[in-house]
């Protein structure tokens, strides 16, 4: 048989110490992180992800940003590439191209703005 410890549940100092010591070997844990920390997070797991070729995973990450911050056009952007380039769902490409282009119409000379316009290009080029 196995031999059982007794614990005493009602010792507030007990308790008191055992928070104490998982809030110093788990320090991270009991922090909320930020806004911009979560979205640099997601960042961060969704360049892992491409670099794994998961692109479920992926578009997960850029879901989570953009529900975070839903005029994120560089989010809106790699979503529509991932369609584009790695699913071959143009339909979807275009959608989130189109997203784009109307969120950063009054930014023409923006990159995020240019790439897009470039990729519905080659888009309708390749399907014409």
């Amino acid at each position: 048989m196995r031999q059982q410890i007794p614990v005493k549940r009602s010792n507030p100092a007990l308790k008191t110490r055992l928070l104490s010591t998982i809030r110093t070997y788990l320090p991270g844990a009991w922090i909320d992180p930020k806004q911009n920390e979560l979205v640099a997070l997601y960042r961060l797991r969704y360049k892992m992800a491409m670099e794994e070729q998961k692109f479920d995973t992926a578009m997960i990450f850029l879901n989570k940003i953009l529900e975070l911050e839903p005029r994120n056009v560089e989010a809106k952007l790699c979503k529509a590439e991932i369609y584009h380039r790695c699913l071959k769902d143009y339909s979807r490409a275009i959608e989130q191209y189109n997203k784009v282009i109307r969120l950063t119409s009054d930014r023409q000379e923006e990159p995020v703005h240019l790439r897009a316009r470039a990729a519905m290009a080659e888009i309708m080029e390749m399907l014409s």
